[in-house]
């Protein structure tokens, strides 16, 4: 009988020492893993969107700027005595599949650069969801060992008639534990010399 109370009150003493964590607490990181969802989902579209910008950029430069460029660069070349003028469907038909791989050259780049940057953050986004995701589990079984606690108490405190001190012995197993500790800290250095 003996061991049977010495165990309930290092029960109660267990129960009592872990940390009081609110309900709230359980909402609050439910919200901001919330948040953080919502964070993750924006850096990926804006990601997208700037990419897809850029490309629209690239199209537009390979169509207004390097395109005709190219073509004036190679009338250019040409000889003021050649016609070419019927012969222009021919030579721009020569030219734009070199622009075609400049510009698919650089679509792929930007692609390559896209894809790295979200996996990035993907990469980083699964890390902190699973830290999150066990930081949400530990302070909910907190919360839950905290609320069965306050209703331990509440049941002995009714049995007994609120007969148990319940913070005295607290505050005894405390100081016995520290002293304990203390003891075992000063002893520690002595226990390398034996060995």
């Amino acid at each position: 009988m003996k061991y049977f109370k010495f165990m309930f009150i290092a029960l109660l003493f267990l129960l009592n020492s872990c940390a009081s964590i609110p309900e709230a607490t359980v909402t609050l990181t439910q919200e901001i893993s919330n948040e953080v969802d919502n964070m993750h989902n924006l850096n990926l579209n804006l990601v997208r969107q700037l990419f897809n910008e850029r490309q629209q950029r690239l199209n537009s430069f390979i169509n207004n700027t390097y395109t005709p460029k190219l073509i004036r660069k190679y009338q250019s070349l040409l000889p003021d005595s050649i016609n070419y003028k019927k012969d222009l469907a021919k030579i721009i038909g020569s030219i734009i599949p070199v622009i075609e791989r400049k510009k698919d050259s650089l679509t792929e780049l930007l692609n390559q650069q896209e894809n790295s940057i979200l996996s990035k953050l993907n990469q980083n986004y699964n890390s902190f969801s699973k830290a999150t995701s066990s930081l949400q589990n530990l302070i909910s079984s907190a919360a839950r060992v905290g609320n069965s606690e306050k209703k331990i108490i509440a049941s002995i405190d009714s049995l007994t008639g609120n007969k148990i001190n319940i913070s005295k012995i607290e505050t005894d197993l405390n100081d016995a534990i520290n002293k304990t500790s203390t003891f075992l800290h000063k002893i520690q250095p002595f226990e390398s010399i034996i060995k």
